[in-house]
């Protein structure tokens, strides 16, 4: 009875530090990735963010509205200067949900020292002068190994004492690590990890596995570099036991890796990164705002403005604009003749405006006949009129123009002085003539060529009693 209850004690004791060993790893885990994540940096939309050797690993998620994201990994350098660190670039052909960043951490020196963190081979021994390999840098899409995305190999470690330089890391196969006495390690591959050194006494160096380099020989006087981490790694270099010449060699540089499903534009470069690696992530940081919906507003109706009408001209204020003189226009018809035209028949233009005529006192009614007047195109022209001035009363003529009336007002200048010589009784009879006048500048009506008629028969028979009595002085017998 009492041994049941000890064997159920221990049970519970041991699922008790079971569980407490995985929920603190759990959380411990979520508390670093949280910490650990640096501050991006941005200009404008554009932003990176860079991510350096810790010992573990990163887990980033891009923000929100990361677009164009691209990455610049380095590997670390192997251990007693070795190999230099590879480096890869390239950008992810979709924005990733998330990635688990790892950072190569640089080979240390010393007898059997660990490689660097993420697949760093370690070194051999017994000297203590002897190189780790250098860790690789990687992102993946998960923890395994199997979910690398993107690698970037370490470099192999130093042979101890005066050993072969460790081979430098990149590309998709590295370089071999330099052979002293004892043979360098080969580089990884995209396929395999490099082979071991072979020895000058001891140990030899063992081949580097997938994702991990490989670990240098030992003997007692010098061990050999370790390989460089990678995609596969390089191989550890073999020992020497003498104490002559060059010693141990170095170990092998890992080889790099891109999947070509998940990333574009890979550009590969051997031997760049000294000391522990790096990540650097840059993206184009674009918010895409959503589209805001329509508002509805309440369109008020269309207020009926009054249309003013389309003014010509300058517009002037109605209030201090005097009204525009109205006057005549005058058709554009030839001048008339002056009825004192001189004898020579050079024409003369009226210059300026008639007298107001004086009505008749009494003024015969002409009996005509109305008659409805059509438009007919005839040539006009404007009435000339002549006052004989200094008398009391003045015998004006006045015509419309038209051709008859163009004869009628050419006649004979000699026969109208006649009539301005004349004595004053012939004046005096000539006053008691009435003619009518014809203001109107219009064309012809049938009124107005009566009346025409009249006044030219009027004309005719002064002009012919004048013609009769030329020559003889005196008044004109009625």
């Amino acid at each position: 009875m009492h041994k049941k209850k000890t064997n159920r004690s221990r049970i519970a004791a041991t699922l008790s530090v079971i569980l407490a060993v995985l929920f603190g790893g759990l959380f411990a885990q979520s508390v670093r990735a949280v910490i650990s994540n640096p501050t991006p940096i941005c200009v404008g939309s554009s932003c990176s963010i860079t991510f350096d050797a810790t010992g573990d690993y990163y887990l980033w998620t891009p923000p929100s509205g990361a677009k164009n994201v691209a990455f610049d990994l380095m590997g670390a350098q192997g251990g007693r200067t070795g190999g230099l660190g590879g480096r890869v670039q390239g950008s992810f052909v979709t924005t990733p949900n998330s990635l688990y960043i790892y950072v190569g951490g640089a080979g240390l020196t010393g007898s059997g020292a660990a490689g660097g963190f993420n697949g760093g081979g370690p070194a051999g021994g017994t000297r203590g002068d002897e190189g780790s390999g250098g860790g690789a840098t990687d992102v993946r899409s998960t923890t395994a190994l199997n979910d690398r995305i993107v690698v970037a190999a370490g470099g192999g470690g130093t042979g101890g004492f005066f050993g072969g330089a460790g081979g430098a890391a990149g590309g998709l196969t590295g370089n071999a690590g330099t052979s002293g006495q004892g043979q360098g390690g080969q580089p990884g591959t995209p396929t395999s990890g490099g082979n071991g050194g072979s020895p000058n006494g001891g140990s030899w160096g063992t081949s580097g596995g997938f994702g991990i380099g490989g670990t240098g020989g030992t003997s007692s006087t010098s061990g050999g570099g370790g390989g460089g981490g990678g995609y596969y790694g390089g191989g550890g270099g073999g020992p020497d036991e003498d104490w002559c010449c060059t010693d141990a060699g170095g170990g092998g540089g890992g080889s790099s890796y891109t999947d070509p499903t998940l990333v574009s534009n890979v550009v590969h470069t051997q031997g760049v990164r000294p000391g522990a690696g790096q990540i650097t992530i840059s993206y184009q940081l674009i918010l895409e705002s959503e589209p805001t919906p329509p508002s509805e507003e309440t369109t008020a109706p269309p207020v009926d403005e009054p249309v003013s009408p389309p003014t010509e001209g300058p517009v002037t204020d109605p209030v201090t604009e005097e009204p525009p003189t109205t006057e005549p226009t005058v058709p554009n018809v030839p001048e008339p003749e002056s009825v004192n035209s001189a004898p020579s028949g050079s024409e003369q233009q009226v210059t300026s405006q008639p007298e107001p005529i004086q009505a008749p006192t009494q003024e015969p009614t002409p009996a005509y006949s109305e008659v409805a007047w059509e438009p007919v195109e005839e040539l006009v022209v404007p009435i000339a009129t002549e006052i004989i001035a200094n008398e009391p009363r003045a015998i004006t003529f006045e015509e419309s123009g038209s051709v008859m009336d163009e004869l009628v007002s050419t006649a004979d200048p000699l026969a109208q002085d006649e009539i301005i010589q004349q004595p004053t009784n012939l004046r005096q009879a000539a006053q008691n003539v009435v003619v009518p006048v014809q203001n109107k500048q219009t064309p012809w009506s049938s009124n107005s060529l009566f009346a025409g008629l009249i006044g030219l028969g009027v004309f005719a028979l002064i002009a012919g009693l004048v013609v009769a009595r030329r020559g003889v002085p005196g008044a004109i017998a009625s």
